[in-house]
């Protein structure tokens, strides 16, 4: 019987390999490293606390959005309403007049705007809006003409309205 031959020996890896590759796992773990410093070291997204006021607007919003459109005559159509950070905004279409028109007619014009901004004012007496009204929202109505263009807006804030008794 022959003797047994004793292992082969492990490769040695070829001169200079080692430092390459302990130098990149040097690397990798420093990397590591930094970037856990740095999520650490980074302070959280500040988010901001959810508005109690914009969350009342919109679920009233939202209630009088379900009967619309509404035809309020005269040719003018409120077709949405949308809130628009502190403000609730009325979409009043005119279905027959162009901005073009209007503007032969500067005197008829802000007639009609200073009857609507005197309309607001009901609002003061609107529970659900005075409630928003008091609490800094304003409500405008925003009025445009059948192709898009805006007339006008008006609009009422607390400070408009009468104190309360």
């Amino acid at each position: 019987m022959t003797p047994a031959s004793p292992p082969p020996a492990a490769p040695t890896p070829p001169p200079g390999r080692t430092g390459l590759a302990l130098g990149l796992i040097g690397s990798g773990i420093g990397i590591i490293a930094l970037l856990a410093w740095l999520a650490y070291r980074t302070p959280a997204p500040v988010i901001a606390p959810p508005d109690p006021v914009n969350a009342i607007a919109v679920k009233l919003v939202s209630t009088l959005n379900q009967d619309l459109p509404k035809d309020y005559g005269d040719g003018l159509v409120l077709e949405r309403i949308d809130v628009e950070g502190r403000r609730i905004v009325m979409v009043m279409r005119s279905q027959g007049m162009t901005l073009a028109a209007a503007a032969r007619e500067p005197a008829r014009y802000n007639a009609v705007r200073e009857e609507e901004q005197a309309r607001l004012l009901s609002f003061c007496g609107t529970p659900d809006f005075r409630l928003v009204l008091d609490e800094g929202v304003v409500i405008t109505r925003r009025f445009v003409d059948r192709d898009g263009a805006r007339f006008f807006d008006v609009s009422v804030a607390a400070g408009d309205c009468p104190l309360r008794p």
